[in-house]
């Protein structure tokens, strides 16, 4: 056996040798669930000054100060409507009031704006029925949209609310991070068919596009050095992640393959339990991630090392959510490995019990689909114990 590396040390020394993914420019509404490159601010205020919300007249608070249904107040009604499409310069002094249509600005001397159903007209005067305050049924300037808001930062992911920012500024595009993947299944039982229905490929390109990753494609390779080889000096993805061939022996064809070709960085053995025959490297600033072709192994790999990884680059890649919950059973690791194990979490006495899964090993899809979520063992805990609380990782909802 060979020595399984720490994840922090690995992580921490990768980063001398990696490079940012590349920065490309995509049209702003095709852009959602993608990786910012660049910070942008809003520009300007709306409404640019007090606008009404409100059918009605607008008109100074003050002079309305007395009214009510039994003594209504008569302001001098000036002529025109004040419209959202209309805007035109218009004063109201004391006494006065001008109609006024929901979303059109107040003119100048106007701070309220009072509803039709607290008014009526009669002689070329409008009668007020209820007082208002300043600024009663107004919107006032950055209320709708502020200058200096944080519409998207640099590494976070473009929301809707992200380009609903963009497209009001302007903006018909926007600098994203390449976060291209491609994936090669290694395998000879995998190519000639032999092995049933692989799937886990899949599993793990899914999981890049959950993530915000677009991946580029899925290829096959047979247990050859030189196909593998081959395979990975012809794509261009920023991540290229392979599946199989990393075992410790004789079969570990997709690390020799990697080996081959001098990366700056290359490191084989991780200290996590399931995932560690995973293999990292690092060529031309780019990483290479190997992993098991077995599902638990893969998500272990993709949880523990690539996501903390990919988030050092400055993405911010999702967490999934955490809660907290009482185990219903033991559960142990070896002193020194970070542990994955996989749990199901249901409601119980008030509160979240987590019932650790053990069913099967790093190639029990099972565990996944019975449960519901996993905890992280950090390497110097050796498990915990029935009863305990431990922070949960879900990646479904709470039973």
């Amino acid at each position: 056996m060979r020595e399984l590396h720490s994840v922090h040390v690995v992580l921490r020394e990768v980063q001398k040798y990696l490079k940012p993914p590349a920065e490309v420019g995509v049209p702003v509404e095709s852009s959602l669930g993608l990786y910012s490159a660049e910070t942008v601010l809003s520009t300007f205020k709306l409404p640019p000054r007090p606008k009404s919300v409100v059918d009605g007249y607008a008109l100074r608070a003050s002079d309305v100060e007395p009214a009510s249904p039994s003594s209504p107040v008569p302001l001098r009604l000036l002529e025109g409507i004040l419209r959202p499409t209309v805007n035109y310069p218009l004063s109201i002094g004391p006494g006065e009031a001008v109609r006024i249509e929901t979303g059109a600005l107040l003119p100048e001397g106007a701070d309220a704006a009072v509803p039709l159903e607290d008014t009526f007209e009669e002689g070329g005067r409008v009668y007020v029925l209820k007082r208002v305050s300043v600024y009663e049924n107004v919107s006032l300037p950055g209320e709708e949209y502020d200058e200096g808001l944080t519409i998207i930062r640099r590494g976070e992911r473009v929301k809707p609310q992200s380009i609903a920012g963009l497209i009001l500024e302007g903006r018909s595009r926007i600098k994203v991070f390449d976060t291209s993947v491609r994936i090669l299944n290694v395998g000879d039982e995998i190519v000639s068919g032999t092995f049933f229905r692989p799937f886990t490929h899949f599993f793990v390109k899914s999981w890049f596009e959950q993530h915000g990753f677009r991946v580029e494609g899925l290829s096959l390779a047979r247990d050859d050095v030189g196909e593998i080889r081959e395979w990975l000096e012809g794509g261009e993805a920023y991540i290229s992640v392979l599946l199989g061939g990393t075992s410790m022996g004789g079969h570990d064809f997709t690390v020799k393959a990697l080996e081959s070709l001098d990366p700056e960085y290359i490191v084989h053995g991780f200290a996590v339990q399931p995932g560690k025959t995973a293999c990292l490297a690092v060529r031309e600033g780019r990483p290479i991630v190997a992993m098991s072709g077995l599902p638990v192994a893969a998500m272990s790999t993709l949880e523990v090392v690539v996501k903390p990884l990919l988030r050092s680059l400055g993405l911010e890649v999702p967490e999934y959510p955490k809660v907290k919950a009482v185990l219903t059973r033991r559960v142990t690791v070896k002193m020194g490995v970070v542990g994955f194990v996989r749990v199901r979490v249901y409601r119980c006495g008030g509160g979240l019990c987590a019932e650790p899964l053990m069913v099967g090993g790093s190639g029990s899809l099972t565990s996944l689909l019975r449960g519901n979520g996993f905890v992280v063992v950090p390497e110097g805990v050796e498990g915990y114990e029935e009863g305990e609380e431990v922070e949960v990782y879900l990646y479904r909802g709470v039973e």
